[in-house]
This record gives C-alpha cells, structure tokens and sequence, in this order.
C-alpha cells in the first residue's frame, strides 16, 4: 500500500511537469521554425562549401543525419531541420521529468529504497540505513524512458519500409499516367493521387520539390539518393534512376521504362504472395506455435509440482533464471524472424 503512494506520488509529480511543458510548449515552438531553417540551412552550405570534405562533414553530423533520415520515412508531417529539433526537444524534455519526477519521489521516502528477488523478499525499506547515491536510479530510469520514442521511431521505421516496398507500386501505376508533363509535376500529381495510408506520399512531395527546386545536378542527386535508400530495394533505385534520366534527357522514354517497372513489380509481387501462401502454417507456427506449447509446458509443470514449488524452481535457482531466459531469447528471435518472413520487402531478393 505505501509504495502504491509513493507510485501516485510519482505520477502525479509527472503531470505537474506535463502541465509545465504545456505552458512553455507554445513559446518554444515559435522559436523552432526559426532555429531548425537556420540549422538546416547552414548544413546544406556546408556541405556545399566542403566539397571534397563532405565525408568528414557527414562524419560530425552523424546524430542529426540519422535521425533526420528515420523522421523522413516515419513523421507524416516531416519539415527539413524542425523535425530533428523536435524529437529532440520531446526526449530531453521526458528525460528531464522522469529524473525530477523520480528523485522528488525517492527524497520523499521514509528510508532507503531496496530491490530484492521479486519471488522472495521483493521491495523492501531500511530506515536504518541514511539516503545516499539516490539520483543512481531516477537517472536509469530517465534514459530509459527517454529513448523508448527512439526505439519506437525504429520499429515503425522498419514496418514503413516494407510498406513502403508495396506502396511504390501505386506510385509507379499513377506517375505512367502522367508522363507528359515535367518530373516534378508528375511526382506531384502522383503524390496528389495516393491515399493517406501511403507511406510515400509525404517522402514523394520532397522528392517533386527537389526536382522543382534544385540548384546544381549534385543535390538533387542526393534527394533522390535518399528517396530510394528510403525504400531500399532494388525497384526504388530503378524509380529513380528512370526519374533522373527523364530529368537530363527528357520525358520521351520516361512513360515505356516505367510501365516496364510496373510489370516488374507486379511480377515480384505475384511470386511473393504465392511463396508466402505456401509457407503459411510454418510462419505461424513461428508466430504463435512457440507461445501455444511454452504455455502448456508450465500449465504441466505446475499442476504436477504445485505453484509454490514451480516458482522457487524457476525463479529463485540460478538454472531455472537461466534457461527462463535462454526460453524468453529463442521466443523473441523466432517471433522477430516469423515477422520478417510473413512481410517480406516487394523486391527482387
């Protein structure tokens, strides 16, 4: 009961500073445009001005490339530069109130804090003992809440990615329609044709503003570079790779190469759905075959050893942790590998 409280207290600690970040949130974000156009701006002149050095340039940009490149296939609403500042922003702010939150929870205490084996002792307090080192924990706790969002913009990162394999099919069909006009309009109408649900609609806006709007032959090279390593497969770089030919030599041959993507694609994606239905029951036995009989094990072990003697066999022995874990391993690599296969990338390995 009192460390339910104590959970209470923290919580509440957590809205009072979400409060706070509503208050400030409005004056910071008028601000960002501002800061995150001249940060972008900048990188953009630096990398021209180095030429040669752009590598190393790259090498001191690293962080914000890389996140820059995830919220360019993830954020629906991305903008050049704010983006980056924005996620940014967001993390030290949850990093910042889950510490504060935590160590005003943790001096609030009557004693020490103690984490024993949850099966036996669990959490406990020694009044005796005087608090000390107590920032240890909320700080662990802070960097672990703080890159959750991270985490969680890789995985939708990865599923974009294969959707995004599939969805440049539409693309293709719709941007064959629209030969006749410039590169940029066609990309524009065919962002224009795509339905919310289609992961390339926000990515294919800037790649027909790169086209409308570049100054020299090597940014709009790295644009589209990017568009495709996006995607990355084998049918982007070829998308691509057509838009910028169409570009240089003009939109005479553009209509015949892309309806020969077309049936490329369509042709893999046939080959795909059929390997894929063959191999059905052994993707979902990996899925869930695994979950179905680890449960029937335990249901066994403890109606033949009582649930007193299967939990401090399993969980207070150094082998039963062990092999609870070795368990727990093979099930999340066979999960991730049986998700992979039941969704593999519109490509032609």
């Amino acid at each position: 009961m009192v460390l339910l409280f104590y959970i209470l207290r923290f919580v509440f600690h957590l809205l009072v500073a979400w409060g706070l970040w509503l208050m400030v949130k409005p004056l910071v974000e008028r601000h960002l445009r501002q800061v995150g156009q001249k940060l972008e701006y900048r990188i953009q002149r630096g990398r021209s001005v180095f030429g040669k050095k752009v590598n190393k340039f790259k090498r001191r940009l690293w962080i914000y490339r890389h996140l820059d490149n995830l919220l360019y296939f993830v954020h629906r609403k991305y903008e050049p530069g704010i983006s980056v500042l924005r996620f940014v922003m967001r993390m030290g702010f949850l990093f910042v109130a889950v510490f504060l939150s935590g160590l005003l929870t943790l001096s609030e205490l009557p004693g020490h804090l103690n984490f024993n084996n949850p099966f036996m002792e669990g959490i406990s307090f020694d009044n005796s003992r005087p608090m000390q080192g107590t920032w240890r924990f909320p700080l662990f706790v802070a960097v672990i809440s703080a890159t959750i969002p991270y985490f969680k913009m890789r995985y939708t990162y990865a599923q974009r990615k294969v959707r995004g394999s599939y969805d440049l099919l539409d693309v293709v069909k719709i941007s064959t329609k629209f030969t006749h006009l410039s590169v940029d309009a066609i990309l524009n109408k065919a962002a224009d044709f795509l339905t919310d649900g289609n992961v390339l609609k926000t990515p294919l806006k800037l790649l027909g503003a790169a086209f409308g709007n570049y100054s020299h032959e090597k940014e709009l090279n790295e644009e589209a570079g990017r568009f495709s390593r996006a995607i990355g497969t084998t049918f982007a770089v070829e998308f691509v790779s057509d838009l910028l030919y169409a570009e240089k030599e003009g939109t005479r041959y553009l209509k015949s190469s892309l309806m020969m993507l077309n049936r490329s694609m369509e042709q893999q994606r046939e080959t795909i759905l059929t390997v894929k239905a063959n191999s059905r029951d052994a993707i979902s036995l990996g899925l869930y075959g695994n979950l179905v009989v680890l449960f029937s094990s335990v249901g066994t072990f403890i109606y033949m050893l009582k649930p007193d003697v299967y939990i401090q066999l399993q969980f207070q022995t150094s082998v039963g942790l062990t092999f609870l874990m070795v368990i727990i391993t093979g099930l999340f690599l066979s999960f991730v590998i049986s998700t992979i296969l039941s969704r593999p990338k519109l490509d032609y390995h």
